[in-house]
């Protein structure tokens, strides 16, 4: 059966092919020509990519290693070694002529320098410890200043010290108030301050009993007038063997005050116990291990060539723009609250203002008022004073013209007395030359008694002057 069936195919296979070649006997075939075959080899392949792993550990140029003491510390020989430690926690913005300053972001409205912390004593006088993240930097060095633009701001310096502050001592506080950026070291090593250029407002007070615990916002006294005039400044700010002390309120006072025994402790071990947690936030993870990428192999034209990236330092690209994006945002925000504040500071010291120019005001009227009274009183006085005196000279003169008038008509009626009398006895000797016999006339008669009682009146007292003296007094007939 099975032979039968492979007869069967074989002779069907037969008459195909022959029906076939009838078919192709009838047909016109044009051959056309076939392509010419280019030989491509295909491409090399591309080289085995290392990526290079990064250093063990390259810190910033602010925070290196002090190989030679055995310690862990910060080392800053430019300000410019501030830029990149700081820069997460604030931004940089050039102000005035003081060049690129530092401001902190995400700090609260009423924040200001030298008021999270607690002073701690040590042989190169008094230190300022706070946890806050810049404190190794802000503190320590470059000074601060404040701006209704910015707020407060930090000006880099190069010189390490346990504290830049000038201190206020007295009426049972102490206080304290960032150096100005003004403040210079001097060719003797002592630090000039002028204190005139620190306003009141960046003074913080505590009693001297509360000066070794922990320093809050809440804890202190700010801008109070009352206190400042009651303390004197104590600064003493100096540098001796290349180190600077800050000294301030003296320990015997605060223990005193506090009821507290101040031990001092070495100011190196507070340094380097602050920047080593510095350095150790700069360090960066270990590397990957090293790892060979090679690209597979392709018939068709290579593509460019790409850089490789390991996962590792995409996620770190991610996450550095991310923090970018946030920082960004953050200080947008604390540049919008930082305005926000400085605009209400704006007003309250307006309305401040406002207020101090009234009360200057009213002071300027009262006191002109005051200053008039009392010139008119003095005029008043002056003037009835010239007038008593012209009233007394006036009546002495009236009475010494009296007096002269009187000794002048009392003079002109001796004279006229005299004249009379004279007159008189001439008269009486003429008479008494004549006859005995013969009666004196009655003119001589009376004339004879005129004489008589005239010397009778000789010796007493004189009378008064007549009203007019220029006429001389009429004879009896």
């Amino acid at each position: 059966m099975s032979n039968t069936n492979r007869l069967t195919d074989t002779v069907g296979f037969m008459l195909c092919i022959a029906l076939l070649g009838a078919m192709a006997g009838c047909t016109t075939y044009v051959e056309q020509p076939r392509p010419r075959e280019v030989y491509i080899p295909p491409p090399p392949p591309p080289p085995v990519a290392y990526v290079q792993p990064p250093p063990a550990y390259a810190p910033p140029p602010a925070v290196q290693a002090e190989v030679s003491s055995g310690s862990v510390g910060v080392v800053i020989r430019s300000e410019n070694d501030f830029y990149e430690p700081l820069t997460p926690y604030g931004r940089w913005e050039v102000v005035g002529s003081y060049g690129r300053c530092w401001i902190p972001a995400r700090v609260e409205a009423n924040w200001r320098p030298y008021c999270n912390g607690y002073w701690q004593r040590t042989d190169a006088g008094w230190y300022w410890a706070s946890d806050e993240p810049w404190a190794w930097a802000t503190y320590h060095y470059g000074r601060w200043d404040f701006t209704a633009q910015f707020g407060w701001y930090w000006v880099p310096r190069t010189q390490w010290a346990p504290a830049w502050v000038s201190w206020h001592e007295g009426g049972g506080y102490v206080g304290w108030a960032p150096l100005h950026p003004a403040a210079r070291i001097s060719a003797s090593g002592s630090v000039e301050v002028n204190v005139a250029l620190i306003a009141p407002r960046a003074f913080v007070f505590v009693e001297q009993r509360q000066f070794l615990q922990p320093v809050r916002p809440t804890t202190v006294v700010v801008n109070n007038t009352t206190i400042i005039n009651k303390t004197v400044n104590i600064t003493n700010t100096k540098i001796v063997n290349n180190t600077v002390i800050n000294e301030g309120p003296a320990t015997t006072v605060i223990e005193k005050a506090s009821g507290r025994k101040v031990q001092a402790v070495p100011v190196r071990e507070l340094r380097h116990k602050q920047e080593a947690e510095v350095v150790a936030r700069q360090r960066i993870a270990p590397p990957p291990r090293e790892e060979k990428v090679q690209t597979p192999v392709r018939s068709a034209p290579a593509p460019r060539e790409t850089k490789v990236q390991p996962e590792s330092q995409q996620r770190a690209k991610e996450s550095e723009t991310k923090a970018q994006e946030q920082l960004q945002r953050s200080a947008k925000d604390a540049e919008r609250a930082t305005q926000l504040e400085s605009q209400q500071r704006a007003k309250e010291a307006a309305a401040k203002a406002q207020e101090e120019s009234q009360r200057n005001a009213s002071g300027l009227e009262k006191k002109a008022q005051q200053e008039s009274e009392r010139r008119a009183k003095d005029a008043a006085v002056k003037t009835a004073e010239e007038s008593q005196r012209n009233a007394r000279g006036l009546e002495k003169k009236a009475q010494q013209e009296s007096e002269q008038r009187a000794k002048d008509s009392a003079v002109k009626a001796r004279e006229a007395s005299q004249r009379n009398a004279t007159g008189l006895e001439k008269k009486a000797a003429r008479v008494s030359e004549q006859p005995a016999k013969q009666k004196p006339a009655p003119s001589e008669k009376g004339a004879t008694q005129l004489i008589k009682k005239g010397r009778k009146t000789e010796g007493k007292e004189k009378p008064l002057p007549p009203e007019n003296p220029t006429e001389p007094p009429k004879s009896s007939p």
